[in-house]
């Protein structure tokens, strides 16, 4: 007779969006090592409520009906070992969040601990703050665990916007955006992790601001000169029936009947193509920091986004 016996619990690590909506629920989810412990029963903690919620299930939904900071605590039991986990999660009434890469090789110093991920995440936003201008009290940036490695920015509202109109708000996160995603696409936003070892962070192909790349033109005019070519055809074809049916049984137009009025067809003098301008992407105030060559006059300066001299809390 054999018998399988189940792995001591080792780690356990929670899981959740750093940035969430108010009234929305929240996905919160557990990795547990080794993934097979028996069975396994979790102690959930929202905030500082003294009764916990019990679960067997190492995933929970809960939505947040306040704005601020919220602290998310677990508990796993198996057998005789408990583990515990802890996180913090900032809840507004709307936001802005865009995904990043890295090069790869910062994977080769990735160690898959939550504190290096942390490190990180303080050093891209730092670099975000010093070429963009974006108040570093409107920027949180979280690095995912796994590889390869990868990160979250969340953009959000300062608190003087609460007294705005909605589309005001959502239009002044949207030019933070646009600032941001335009420094990503330029390759802006680099540190250095130890001497020789540059690492740079980039927008994903989803961005909404990609770059402008040359080879567009060339499929734009590649469609015209198609679109062109298919009219002319057609056109000839046209033609070409028309006068087939002016002199049944033969194959060229004559003159023969001059007093015969003629059909008249109307030629195709130009097609008008749209010229796309390229993406117009506003910008903020020079900010006075020691940047590379490729960098320099990067951001003119634009009045249409203002903002705050008061820095605003972030919980």
């Amino acid at each position: 007779m054999c018998f399988l016996s189940k792995g001591q619990l080792e780690q356990m690590q929670l899981s959740a969006p750093l940035v969430v909506i108010k009234n929305k629920a929240v996905n919160f989810t557990t990795t547990l090592r080794p993934s097979s412990v028996g069975t396994v029963t979790y102690f959930w903690w929202f905030d500082n409520k003294t009764e916990p919620v019990v679960t067997l299930n190492g995933a929970i939904s809960f939505p947040f009906s306040k704005e601020g900071s919220h602290t998310v605590t677990v508990q796993a039991l198996a057998g005789n070992t408990v583990h515990q986990d802890q996180m913090r999660v900032v809840v507004y009434d709307y936001f802005r969040s865009h995904p990043l890469v890295f090069s790869s090789n910062l994977d080769e110093l990735n160690p898959g601990v939550t504190e290096w991920r942390e490190d990180i995440g303080r050093v891209v936003k730092t670099c975000i703050v010093k070429v963009t201008g974006i108040s570093e009290d409107q920027l949180l940036v979280t690095v995912l665990a796994g590889l390869p490695t990868t990160a979250e920015v969340f953009i959000v509202p300062e608190r003087r916007s609460r007294d705005r109109a909605m589309d005001e708000k959502w239009a002044h996160l949207d030019q933070l955006s646009q600032v941001l995603l335009s420094a990503l696409n330029q390759d802006l936003i680099e540190f250095t992790v130890k001497p020789g070892l540059q690492v740079n962070v980039y927008a994903t192909r989803l961005s909404p601001a990609p770059l402008v790349d040359g080879s567009e033109s060339g499929h734009s005019s590649t469609a015209v000169i198609m679109l062109v070519s298919v009219v002319l055809m057609g056109l000839a074809i046209f033609v070409i029936y028309k006068f087939k049916r002016k002199i049944p049984g033969m194959n060229t137009y004559t003159t023969e009947q001059p007093d015969k009025e003629q059909e008249v067809i109307p030629a195709v003098t130009s097609i008008a193509v749209p010229n796309p301008e390229g993406n117009e992407l506003t910008s903020l105030d020079h900010v006075d920091v020691q940047l590379d060559s490729k960098s320099k006059g990067y951001l003119p300066s634009h009045t249409d986004i203002k903002l705050s001299d008061e820095a605003p809390h972030v919980f």
